[in-house]
């Protein structure tokens, strides 16, 4: 019926306005809380095609791909995408011999009509609306680094590691999870080993840039990468590495003088590698580090070698975490889509100097087993109204909390102000007798943490112990 993109996009701006009950002409609605069903009515009642699942565009002559998605209204009056944009299937077995221009996902994807509705929370979907609609093509800058994410997913499949594939290993496009951990585990070309169901996907931070600098019109984000044709010979992370590794060696001291930046600051660190990439705002702003959502945390390592400090997270509420499962806990969810660019530092005889820097995001071994295993005690605590311990010789509170003694990869303790910056507790705690306790966060061990940089090429020191 629609056998141009122009055709279509002139038809989904009829929607506009429009909520789904309006459209809805087959009662899909019948359960509101449905949601899946939103795209099925666009589809049947809007665009008058039969709802399908094939592997081809949906409008075949046309080569558009058409994708239903919702952003919302934050508290601070910006918008951002709710959720990742959730492509096609992945299949293993067939998607190993394919390349990037033959592959399931570039056949179905490589053009996307997107129709926008605002979710709240408060109102049922049948009244939701559609406020934008949007012909999607890749840009020559994403299409590279969207090549690069696909060619990571695929090596894993040659190496028959899909089922160690994370959303964190790639910048823009990923895979992501489908269904729960008792969902069919899938066949894999190139091992025995069975691999969660995974479908392409574009990350809805990529989705709020989109949405933001595309669909809506606001002005675009400092660039860290000013010339495409840099991405043509350097991966982008290589490019950071090619960038940064001019300043090894330099004392800290002395580059924040260089660039007028306040070392005293709290975030005068991200800001200094911010400067040394050329960029005049943050970083963590930058347009590829919010596409990407890629987080900066510093590491500090002290003259033998060690890494005094652990690193910590956002707290989390006594009250939510219980209620949450660990599939789709929220510190599941950060870190497996989140990617981490550690700044490094070194102690010297006068000061700290700068090393070097390191993307890295959580293996899936490590996250879905030990850390796992941090977040389960951490929750059985919470929810026997079993928290308090003891009060140690400096007047410390001792908690239940797994402790960075009983676990390699991380633990909890305290991230307040004081001692009455608390949240509430869902159960009274037994010792102590109160509804509320001291806020605590996940933390990531000071020698996991030595264990991750050790692996880049940073400066040997010749004493024993835990050191680099």
């Amino acid at each position: 019926m629609y056998k141009t993109k122009q055709e279509i996009l002139v038809k989904s701006k009829k929607a506009i306005g429009k909520s789904f009950g309006e459209i809805d002409l087959y009662n899909r609605l019948s359960n509101y809380k449905n949601k899946g069903n939103l795209g099925q009515i666009i589809e049947e009642s809007f665009f008058e095609y039969a709802v399908n699942s094939r592997s081809e565009p949906d409008f075949i002559e046309a080569g558009v791909e058409l994708k239903v998605t919702p952003f919302k209204l934050n508290k601070n009056r910006t918008y951002s995408s709710k959720e990742r944009l959730v492509l096609n299937m992945i299949n293993y077995m067939t998607e190993g011999v394919k390349s990037f221009y033959t592959s399931s996902f570039w056949n179905k994807n490589s053009i996307i009509l997107l129709m926008f509705y605002l979710y709240d929370f408060e109102t049922f979907y049948k009244d939701m609306k559609i406020e934008y609609t949007y012909l999607f093509e890749f840009s020559d800058e994403d299409l590279i680094i969207i090549k690069k994410d696909w060619e990571i997913i695929h090596d894993k499949i040659l190496k028959g590691l899909a089922h160690e594939i994370s959303e964190g290993d790639t910048m823009y496009l990923a895979a992501c999870r489908k269904g729960n951990k008792n969902s069919k585990l899938r066949q894999q070309p190139f091992s025995a080993v069975l691999a969660p169901s995974r479908a392409y996907s574009l990350k809805g931070s990529f989705m709020t840039s989109l949405l933001n600098e595309k669909v809506i019109g606001i002005k675009s984000k400092e660039k860290i990468i000013k010339d495409v044709s840099v991405l043509k010979e350097k991966s982008f992370e290589e490019y950071i590495y090619c960038v940064l590794s001019r300043y090894k060696g330099q004392k800290v001291e002395h580059l924040n003088n260089q660039f007028r930046i306040n070392g005293k600051a709290k975030n005068s660190n991200a800001v200094l590698v911010a400067r040394l990439l050329g960029l005049e705002g943050s970083i963590s702003k930058s347009s590829e580090f919010l596409k990407a959502n890629i987080k900066v945390k510093t590491v500090r390592v002290n003259k033998t070698g060690n890494i005094k400090e652990h690193m910590s997270f956002p707290n989390f509420q006594y009250k939510k975490i219980v209620e949450e499962n660990w599939e789709t806990s929220s510190l599941r969810e950060m870190f497996e889509t989140t990617k981490w660019l550690f700044v490094i530092f070194k102690e010297g005889n006068d000061g700290y100097f700068f090393n070097s820097v390191l993307f890295w995001n959580m293996p899936i071994s490590d996250l879905d087993n030990e850390y796992k295993e941090v977040w389960d005690k951490t929750v059985k605590c919470i929810k026997k109204g079993n928290i308090y311990n003891f009060t140690n010789t400096r007047n410390q509170r001792v908690t239940y909390f797994p402790n960075a003694n009983e676990n390699r990869v991380g633990h909890v303790r305290p991230k307040g102000k004081n001692s009455k910056d608390t949240y509430e507790l869902p159960v009274e705690d037994n010792k102590l007798k109160v509804m509320e306790y001291t806020k605590q966060c996940f933390w990531l061990n000071n020698k996991y943490i030595l264990g991750i940089v050790s692996k880049r090429n940073l400066d040997k020191v010749s004493r024993g112990g835990d050191k680099l």
